[in-house]
């Protein structure tokens, strides 16, 4: 099992660094799955980058099945699927909903989290 964890700056480049670490450390995933990851996790950093505050976390544990992407900020707060998505924003944990295999958010916190399966 690999497990690296990596703090970002609150800056827009953390949403490209984030796919870099993806391409880097999703050890396992399919040409395809890596695009799917990297965007996943970029929109999970979005979200802290416009929600959140204090550092960013991200997490990428890659095992022998899966890969776990896990994003975190020094918020708290709900963590929810916007009601009305929009112009404005509200589609990145629906796009999560839809491209991960299991997703959720630890409580009481703003650590999201998303797992894909890798393809035999």
């Amino acid at each position: 099992m690999n497990d690296h964890t990596v703090n970002l700056p609150r800056e827009a480049a953390s949403l490209r660094a984030a796919r870099e670490l993806i391409q880097i450390h999703g050890v396992g995933l399919s040409a395809a799955r890596l695009g799917d990851v990297g965007l996943m996790a970029s929109e999970l950093v979005s979200n802290a980058l416009r929600h959140g505050r204090g550092v960013i976390t991200i997490r990428i544990t890659s095992g022998p099945d899966d890969v776990t992407v896990e994003v975190a900020d020094e918020g708290h707060g709900e963590v929810a699927i916007a009601p009305t998505p929009g112009v404005f924003g509200g589609w990145g944990l629906r796009l999560v909903d839809e491209l991960a295999d299991a997703w959720g958010a630890r409580n009481g916190s703003t650590r999201v989290w998303f797992c894909v399966l890798l393809e035999p």
